[in-house]
């Protein structure tokens, strides 16, 4: 019986409390306790009702210069550039340069095999190519890649996260448009929205207000990239702000920057339960209308989520590796729910 009632306060002693009133309180709360057990460090914004009820940061910048994180820092956002890439894809469709359903043989004719592997455009976005991994941090794809071409399944029989699916995405929205990928981010997504302090990523040490990537919350340890992120063009080269990213996520929205037919194709349950077109998508408390993505590099770690009940937005921009952010999302949209 003592045994039990030491079980029963231990309990209730570890259940902690919120103490806030309102919902930029309990939220503050929250990110205040991670910070403080080293669990995120970067910047956080959140929005309710399309309008911004929270935003913060935390921690270095730069810790040898005693630089903190502020609105004007800029972090690699990794595999969040996915959703750019698919806005590329769609727009450069809407204009005619290419189709969804196009066999990417069609932009690679000097690999005939292509055509018996029966790859769309479409299987390349919803990461149901099954094509074999190819990218590796030393090696910028090159089409003597698609060579003898492996799939793990057939194209559309089955569901697997591809980095190299988005290589290709880039490549094939750079031939269809005849430009770089860096000019078409600019031109199509970019310049549209004044995202200013964006953009594709090369020299690092050239960005300026670029936050210094450590191994883990502590910022004890700087995390070196230790190749050209134009081998991941497509895939994860892109660097913002939270600022930046909160004009991305209202852009989506506006049909001014994505007509409502795109925005239908973008955010449709291709994969049942699984991906739109460069986004995940779950339920929460039964409906399906929570898009998101998240991001890993050396030194960075990121999460972007939306939800189009209440015009909710949940961002999260770190300078750390080794962070789980989808574990901070959950807390915070609980709160936004009502639920915390």
């Amino acid at each position: 019986m003592a045994a039990g009632l030491l079980l029963l306060i231990s309990t209730l002693t570890s259940c902690e409390i919120n103490p806030g009133k309102t919902k930029p309180e309990k939220i503050d709360y929250v990110l205040e306790k991670a910070f403080k057990k080293r669990e995120f460090v970067g910047n956080a914004i959140v929005l309710d009702k399309g309008n911004v009820i929270y935003k913060k940061s935390y921690g270095e910048a730069n810790v040898k210069a005693a630089m903190p994180n502020s609105d004007s820092t800029k972090f690699l956002i990794a595999s969040l550039s996915k959703p750019f890439t698919a806005i590329l894809i769609l727009k450069l469709a809407k204009q005619g340069k290419l189709d969804l359903n196009d066999g990417i043989e069609k932009f690679f004719p000097e690999v005939p095999e292509l055509r018996d592997k029966k790859i769309t455009i479409h299987h390349l976005l919803t990461h149901t190519s099954g094509i074999k991994e190819f990218i590796t941090e030393k090696h910028v794809f090159e089409q003597n890649d698609l060579n003898g071409t492996v799939c793990n399944f057939d194209p559309g029989s089955d569901f697997e996260y591809s980095n190299s699916g988005y290589v290709l995405l880039k490549e094939i929205a750079e031939i269809s448009s005849g430009k770089s990928y860096k000019e078409l981010v600019n031109t199509i997504i970019l310049s549209p929205l004044n995202m200013n302090s964006s953009g594709v990523a090369r020299d690092m040490a050239s960005i300026s207000n670029l936050a210094v990537g450590y191994k883990d919350a502590s910022q004890q340890e700087v995390d070196e990239i230790a190749y050209s992120l134009g081998t991941i063009d497509g895939a994860g080269s892109l660097f913002s702000t939270a600022t930046d990213m909160v004009k991305f996520s209202q852009g989506i929205d506006s049909q001014d920057f994505l007509p409502k037919s795109l925005q239908a194709l973008m955010f449709r349950q291709h994969v049942n339960q699984k991906c739109g077109y460069g986004w995940f998508l779950r339920e929460r408390g039964g409906v399906w209308d929570v898009s998101y993505h998240k991001g890993d590099l050396p030194g960075y770690t990121s999460f972007l989520s939306r939800r189009t009940t209440g015009n909710q937005m949940i961002l999260l921009l770190s300078n750390a590796s080794r962070l789980d952010l989808a574990d901070l999302e959950n807390e915070i949209a609980k709160i936004l729910k009502g639920t915390e």
